[in-house]
């Protein structure tokens, strides 16, 4: 419903067209009907005309106050039947009154419901159900009713009675088996250790979206690192209708440490909620449910983070990792003693009967051992519930600049990098803004260009720093020209038939928009910019006639978009995060075809740098889908990966002094994937396939 009033709130031209319709509701008075606020926005304020079937205007009196209109002779009209009542829109102010008639009771004929069950109704329970003796129920009334109905005839948790409400995705067998196996076994307290790709995330989400639906969780929490925020918050927003508040929302950033209390689902970063005050707000709270996401930083008892996890009230907890030992047992011990304090009894203990004196990595007993973790533990493998992923083809184009290009990026690095260094946080150049306006160049002249000309014009500049950036934005806005736009082009017959063009920035988008229709294809347009149903008309446009997906980064969060099967990234974002989450619309489950993945960058960026990195060091597009996340984490840095990089290209005096740098990074990033290969052997190893949820 907010999302619908969302769409009209610009006017009937955002969101209702000839045709739209909404159900009004009866009331206890025969001749009044309740039309809903959405009408009201469509109509401006104000429902001017209200006509009949022939278009003859009714006598109707309209009483925006008490949002109601009273109809003359309605309730002799329908007597003691009660049809459905829907305005239809006309135009600005004018709606049609449509009446649809119910169904005369019957003795012979059967109704056959959507599970296949026969009902043979019974004439008096008809003329119950169809006459005077109903009455509206409001909104509120109805959902309480709706999840009465449900809580009374499911007892247990053998059927889940949230998967008809899930969106957006076709849910897996095992998936629903592990929900199922947390909620029946682990009573909501569980280690989920799924190995990569197979969707951790989904199956805390089907748990939590369980209890919600049951009434069981109320206050929720969330932690998660900083980069996954955002994701967490999108999906359950979109596939489970869970609306969560983030810990940097103005909102709730007002309320102070008070926000803890105020807010009902929080996620937030593990690192921000450690540290005081959030730390003691947090703690204060009786929660009812929180979720822990790559919860492998929780192994060391020893460590702020595991003590603060520890201290948490909560009733039901979701631990997730796909690695959840990396240097001895001990570590599993300190996460399974988070969900189920003593089932391992104590560490001493626990290092006697399970640990081997000479390895610390080797378990003793093992039998035993398993049918303790089996207890709170779920481990899914791709070997064994049947999924193979299909694979990703990349291919990297690294193209010259022109003359004209290479000078304006060489200017505007000089100036981002001097104003960078000097640390100068006035208004319009402090570091988030230098950083944005560096990789806008890398994306194209056409979006440097805007952001030059909206700093040329900060007041608080000096003279000589405006007129300096008015002249970038004018050389910036003359260049007409790309030469990745140009390659692009000669290209895009090579790709699929379906092909993703993603870029950061909408003049950038605006630009290929012009060149790519000048060529002859069919493109349609995605971007924040849309409203919700915009956004959907884009989507199909592009499922059906048009061969291109124009998109910028609003196109890579939670849309999936198997049907197509290749992915230009004409511009790269630093943070190789954002590229994964770009590439997995498309290469995720339920894709049936191999994944073309096309990378245009310029000669001597950013860009060029990130990529070669990426690809020489880390070998990205190789990797199974949600591997890159845990080689990141093991650089035990709690700086995002572009801001790592900003870091380094700052302190460079040149690209050469960057390219050192970045070799030394690219360096560490082989180390943390060769601990990932460890540790995802050893886990293959202690583990196996014990922990498959139950059928």
């Amino acid at each position: 419903m907010e999302d619908l009033l969302a769409g009209v709130a610009g006017g009937p031209e955002a969101g209702f067209e000839p045709g739209d319709r909404v159900e009004l509701a009866v009331t206890d008075q025969p001749d009044r009907l309740l039309v809903p606020n959405m009408a009201w926005v469509a109509a401006g304020g104000a429902i001017e005309t209200i006509e009949d079937a022939s278009g003859a205007p009714l006598r109707a009196a309209v009483d925006p106050a008490a949002g109601c209109l009273t109809l003359a002779g309605l309730g002799e009209l329908i007597r003691d039947r009660w049809p459905s009542f829907w305005l239809e829109y006309r135009g600005p102010g004018r709606f049609r009154l449509v009446i649809e008639g119910v169904p005369p009771p019957t003795e012979s004929e059967d109704l056959t419901t959507e599970q296949g069950v026969n009902i043979h109704p019974d004439p008096d329970d008809w003329l119950f159900l169809l006459g005077a003796s109903r009455s509206s129920a409001r909104l509120v009334e109805f959902q309480l009713a709706l999840r009465a109905a449900g809580l009374a005839t499911h007892g247990g948790f053998d059927r889940l009675i949230c998967l008809p409400m899930v969106r957006e995705m076709e849910l897996l067998e095992h998936q629903i088996r592990t929900a199922k196996t947390v909620l029946r076994r682990f009573r909501g307290r569980g280690l989920l250790c799924d190995e990569v790709g197979l969707g951790k995330t989904i199956e805390a989400g089907i748990v939590l979206s369980e209890l919600v639906t049951r009434g069981l969780v109320r206050s929720l929490l969330v932690l998660t690192p900083p980069s996954l925020v955002e994701q967490w918050q999108g999906e359950l927003r979109r596939k489970f209708s869970l609306d969560c508040t983030v810990y940097d929302d103005p909102a709730f950033r007002a309320a102070g440490p008070e926000g803890w209390q105020q807010f009902d689902r929080l996620i937030a970063s593990i690192h921000t909620a450690k540290r005081e005050p959030h730390r003691s707000a947090i703690r204060a709270r009786n929660w009812d449910m929180v979720i822990v996401d790559e919860a492998h930083h929780l192994r060391n008892r020893n460590t702020q983070v595991w003590r603060f996890a520890s201290e948490l009230q909560k009733r039901y907890i979701l631990l997730l990792t796909a690695t959840p030992v990396q240097n001895n047992l001990e570590e599993l011990f300190n996460l399974v003693t988070l969900l189920e304090p003593g089932l391992l009894s104590t560490a001493r203990q626990f290092q006697r009967r399970f640990v081997d004196r000479t390895d610390k990595l080797t378990p003793r007993n093992v039998d035993q051992l398993h049918e303790l973790l089996s207890e709170v533990m779920v481990r899914n493998r791709r070997s064994t519930v049947g999924l193979h992923f299909t694979r990703r083809w990349a291919r990297t184009e690294c193209l010259p600049l022109g003359t004209e290009e290479r000078a304006l990026y060489e200017d505007v690095t000089r100036f981002v990098r001097r104003h960078l260094r000097n640390s100068d946080q006035r208004a319009g150049l402090n570091r988030m803004v230098m950083i944005a306006l560096q990789m806008a160049l890398g994306s194209s002249s056409q979006a440097a260009a805007g952001t030059l000309a909206r700093l040329a014009e900060q007041p608080k500049l000096g003279e000589e720093e405006r007129e300096e950036l008015a002249r970038l934005a004018g050389r910036a806005r003359a260049q007409v020209g790309s030469s990745k736009a140009d390659r692009l082009l000669e290209v895009l017959d090579e790709l699929a038939d379906k092909t993703v063009i993603f870029t950061q920035f909408r003049a950038t988008q605006e630009m290929l928009h012009g060149r790519l229709r000048e060529a002859g294809h069919d493109v349609a347009l995605f971007h924040g910019g849309l409203s919700r149903l915009q956004k959907e008309e884009a989507i199909e446009r592009f499922r059906g006639p048009a061969g291109i997906l124009l998109a910028t980064e609003s196109g890579s969060e939670g849309r999936n978009l198997q049907f197509a099967h290749a992915v230009c990234n004409f511009d790269l974002p630093w943070n190789p995060m954002k590229i994964e989450q770009r590439i997995g619309r498309l290469s995720r489950i339920g894709q049936t075809r191999d994944v073309h993945v096309l990378n245009l960058v310029a000669a001597g960026t950013v860009e060029a740098a990130v990529l070669h990195l990426l690809e020489a060091k880390l070998s990205m597009f190789e990797l199974v889908i949600g591997e890159i996340d845990m080689i990141l984490g093991n650089l035990d840095d709690q700086r995002e990966f572009d801001e790592m990089v900003a870091d380094l290209w700052v302190q460079s005096d040149d690209t050469d002094d960057f390219g050192r740098r970045m070799e030394e990074l690219g360096n560490r990033l082989i180390a943390a994937k060769e601990v990932y290969f460890q540790q995802r052997s050893h886990d293959d190893r202690l583990f196996g396939n014990r922990f498959a949820p139950e059928g």
